[in-house]
């Protein structure tokens, strides 16, 4: 199923630690909500209207006594009741029935086009015909006219808790009716797109759908694929993904996830570029990738220096054989991650490579792919404790032009980075910046990707997780009125409800 992926171990730390929150007091992010659903549809989870699970999905032995007050009831309305974390004021778990979750005391009716994950679509027992209620909790819509939408549901003795595509129109004649839960977090709709999935490779499709919408028919060149447990050989995958006019999507190191598959099945490129050596990468994916009829090109190399400088002239080639100039690159430490994450949608914008070097002298592959690729001109990421002033004398020395943007911190040379994009004229703009945290790299990977490939060339900011950084909140309220929507990249266990209540502060201020 699209939607039965593992849970990272951050979002169950959240998870375990919402658990312990009692009563409807305590707010629930919506991708923790459907993050929770997903745990049943993995473990499938089986019906039962007299049987109690943990939240990790396992059902509480029957020898337990009370073991209603051990587990949640594994029928619909005690699925639904688990992913909304009802619990009494003791701490145990909060069984309602469809009635229940039709009081006011918990739920508020919505309208359909309020509708969004972790939202309930319910057919209260004591309001259908017959007195058959059922709960889903809704996890997405599937296409633009909001005619189905994906649900995780206790669908039965056979089949356990699934996932399914269900039709609206159909629920509504069935007396259905949309509901949110009143404990559910703010939403910041009005000034927030939320950019996430349950893991860090379904928020990369959900990326990927920025520029390659869901909603229309799409036959991309290539496909850029990168793993998802490390950063340096994506870095460089920005540029070949602009090179090639595709997204950049994001793998486990030994087998494809299933949203991954279907992203490269909708998108139905000619050939797949694979980042990185079969530690990165295994032979597995490559097979996989194989058995769906696409061609696999693997860009490997000794080291991520090695790495990077391959994928630097596979993406050059390609942008020069469609007349493109690239007489410039980016050069990073190939030791740490943020200075290069910001740059990542100007180099799938403008096709000029992101390459790695150590910190004190030039890596001898990346100095040979310069001169091989004729580079004029090197932006220095980041500050000297990053990349030496004697790397620098290495680039003079070999004839190459030097700039460094760099700043006090990860986070203003990130504005920086910003502003260098805009400044290039190539239209890169602030209209619907992203952000994403400055403190892990995989949401900001394909999300900088996407970002340089949307119509409007736009750019990413990075800030703690925890915390609006100062000068971050000081770009947003300048730039504010060009922003429109802010593009935030990963669930909340990554750019958390502080970070965002902040940002919304800044967004809604006159």
């Amino acid at each position: 199923m699209p939607f039965a992926r593992r849970i990272s171990r951050i979002l169950l730390g959240a998870l375990l630690a919402l658990a312990l929150v009692p009563g409807i007091a305590g707010a629930i992010p919506r991708d923790v909500v459907v993050a929770r659903g997903n745990v049943w549809v993995v473990k499938k989870t089986p019906y039962s209207q007299d049987r109690y699970a943990y939240e990790n999905g396992s059902l509480v032995a029957t020898s337990v006594a009370n073991a209603s007050s051990k587990g949640f009831r594994t029928d619909c309305s005690g699925f639904v009741s688990m992913c909304w974390n009802l619990r009494r004021m003791d701490g145990s778990p909060l069984n309602l029935d469809t009635a229940g979750l039709d009081s006011s005391t918990y739920a508020v009716a919505i309208t359909k086009s309020q509708l969004l994950p972790g939202d309930l679509m319910l057919r209260a027992k004591d309001k259908a015909p017959n007195g058959s209620g059922h709960a889903v909790l809704f996890v997405r819509w599937d296409d633009v006219a909001q005619t189905k939408y994906w649900a995780y549901e206790e669908q039965g003795i056979k089949t356990g808790t699934v996932a399914n595509l269900r039709t609206y129109a159909t629920d509504v004649t069935g007396y259905f009716r949309p509901y949110r839960y009143k404990g559910m977090d703010p939403d910041y709709g009005d000034v927030f797109s939320q950019v996430s999935g349950v893991n860090r490779y379904e928020t990369a499709v959900a990326a990927v759908g920025l520029s390659f919408p869901t909603t229309t028919t799409v036959s991309v060149p290539a496909v850029v694929l990168a793993s998802g447990a490390t950063w340096p050989d994506a870095l460089g995958g920005a540029a070949l993904a602009g090179a090639h006019k595709g997204p950049l999507l994001l793998t486990d190191p030994t087998s494809l996830p299933s949203a991954a598959r279907a992203s490269i099945v909708r998108l139905k490129p000619k050939k797949v570029f694979v980042l990185g050596g079969e530690a990165a990468v295994s032979s597995a994916v490559e097979s996989a990738i194989e058995s769906m009829g696409v061609s696999v090109t693997r860009v490997n190399g000794e080291n991520r220096y090695s790495v990077s400088s391959a994928i630097a002239r596979a993406a050059v080639a390609q942008a020069r054989l469609d007349k493109r100039v690239v007489d410039t690159a980016y050069l990073s430490t190939g030791l740490n991650f943020p200075d290069a994450l910001a740059a990542s949608p100007v180099s799938a914008k403008t096709r000029r490579p992101i390459l790695l070097t150590e910190k004190d002298s030039l890596t001898p592959s990346t100095r040979a792919v310069l001169l091989e690729l004729k580079i004029k001109k090197v932006v220095i990421l980041g500050g000297t404790a990053s990349v030496a002033p004697t790397v620098e004398a290495q680039l003079k020395a070999a004839g190459i032009s030097v700039s460094r943007i760099e700043g006090a911190t990860r986070y203003n040379t990130a504005i920086n980075v910003a502003h260098h994009g805009v400044g290039l004229g190539v239209g890169m703009t602030w209209k619907s910046l992203g952000l994403a945290s400055g403190e892990s790299f995989a949401d900001a990977l394909s999300g900088g990707v996407a970002q340089g490939q949307s119509g409007t060339g736009s750019l990413v900011l990075l800030t703690p997780g925890n915390a609006l950084n100062r000068d971050v909140s000081r770009e947003l309220e300048e730039h504010k009125d060009a922003i429109g929507l802010l593009r935030i990249f990963g669930g909340s266990s990554v750019v958390q409800q502080p970070t965002r209540a902040a940002a919304a502060v800044v967004l809604r201020a006159p």
